[in-house]
């Protein structure tokens, strides 16, 4: 009886959190208030800081050390998953010839990208450009407040929402990256 009752409160809570998450179009919280960066920080399903948005630093001499940095504003602590957006020709080889750097707080995550998920269904992305998402790893934020978050790659790279303007010689550019709170 107890692991019905368990099942169905995990249910309705589901439900409940599916109809507020389709409720953020016509929100006045403080969030949208205070700027581009700060702007999904009251998304509870994830957040992607786009390339875009970001603040480029431009190492001509050592691409290798390009960065990208967002202000992420932290309002419940815990777990977030890590995922890098990448945008390629070639879903089968991403051609990161070295680790991708992810800082964040006092956690930082190096990995070389794999495209452990192809996204089919993102409309902004248009052929001969795909959209392949990498498992990076996790970082534990252990209180609220504002954190600097960076990514160090040679792929970091300016680049519009318009894919047409992109050179394909490019292969690969990194697009977002993506925090999803994990549910412990």
């Amino acid at each position: 009886m107890k692991k019905i009752m368990r099942i169905l409160g995990v249910v309705a809570l589901a439900g409940v959190a599916g109809i507020t998450a389709c409720n953020h179009e016509g929100a006045t919280d403080d969030s949208k208030l205070q700027g581009k960066t700060d702007k999904a920080a009251g998304q509870e399903m994830g957040v992607e800081l786009l390339i875009a948005e970001a603040d480029l630093i431009q190492v001509d001499d050592n691409p290798q050390y390009n960065t990208a940095e967002w202000l992420f504003t932290v309002k419940k602590p815990g777990r977030y998953d890590v995922w890098l957006s990448s945008l390629t020709c070639d879903t089968l080889q991403l051609s990161y010839a070295e680790n991708v750097i992810i800082t964040a707080g006092d956690s930082r995550l190096t990995k070389r990208p794999v495209g452990d998920e192809i996204v089919t269904d993102d409309k902004s992305v248009k052929e001969p450009w795909y959209r392949a998402d990498s498992h990076m790893g996790s970082i534990f934020f252990s209180k609220p407040g504002e954190y600097q978050i960076q990514v160090i790659s040679d792929k970091v790279e300016p680049h519009s929402s318009d894919l047409s303007d992109l050179n394909i010689n490019k292969h690969t550019l990194i697009n977002s990256l993506i925090l999803k709170p994990m549910i412990n």
